[in-house]
């Protein structure tokens, strides 16, 4: 009898608690969780607006627009009427001719109907305008013409921001990036099983 009470006490005794983190790594796990909610809320955002049609956020690749806009930049865009598109504005479009990119140059001039025997295919309901690059020696190879009734503009820019677009346009780093990235999320789900403690199957009969 006096086993078995002895057996049963130490069947039912709980567990030895975890060691307690010390202050500095509660710290660092407040601020990484903190910080991954403020990303997040960020790119939920960013999916918002730019599915409501509020704004755009555009990465600049390249230094065509430097120095106001050098590469890495990220732009923030506007819908503006076609309309009211100026010389100066700065847009966004489809390059009409080469690969099919987005490019986000100056307007230097709107033609209008005037202008109409010398654009090809140019009619009335169409904005065209010619476009250069702040940090190019001439004006872009090309006449752009925009029939959606708004055309997206530089309201600001960010600068940096741009640079996980940039980098992620390279094919070699957008392989490494998703290897690193797979690696690192199965080291953590290993290491988070691993570390589980063992569960207790004695029971007090």
């Amino acid at each position: 009898m006096i086993g078995d009470r002895t057996a049963r006490v130490e069947e039912a005794a709980p567990a030895a608690a975890p060691p307690r983190r010390s202050p500095a790594r509660r710290a660092l796990s407040i601020i990484g969780g903190l910080l991954t909610a403020v990303v997040g809320l960020a790119v939920i955002a960013v999916v918002a607006l730019s599915a409501l049609g509020v704004t755009r956020f555009v990465p600049v690749l390249s230094n065509s627009m430097a120095p106001g806009m050098p590469v890495g930049s990220l732009a923030i865009t506007a819908p503006t009427p076609r309309a009211e598109v100026a010389e100066g504005d700065v847009v966004v479009f489809t390059a009409p001719s080469g690969p099919r990119v987005r490019v986000i140059h100056r307007v230097t001039h709107v033609f209008g109907p005037e202008d109409a025997a010398d654009l090809d295919g140019w009619s009335a309901d169409r904005l065209a305008i010619q476009t250069k690059g702040d940090n190019n020696p001439s004006a872009d190879p090309w006449i752009v013409t925009i029939g959606d009734d708004a055309v997206w503009e530089r309201t600001s820019v960010v600068p940096f921001l741009g640079w996980p677009f940039v980098w992620l346009g390279d094919p070699i780093t957008r392989m490494v990036a998703f290897a690193v990235v797979g690696a690192t999320g199965t080291i953590w789900l290993l290491t988070v099983i691993w570390r589980r403690p063992p569960r207790t199957t004695g029971e007090p009969s």
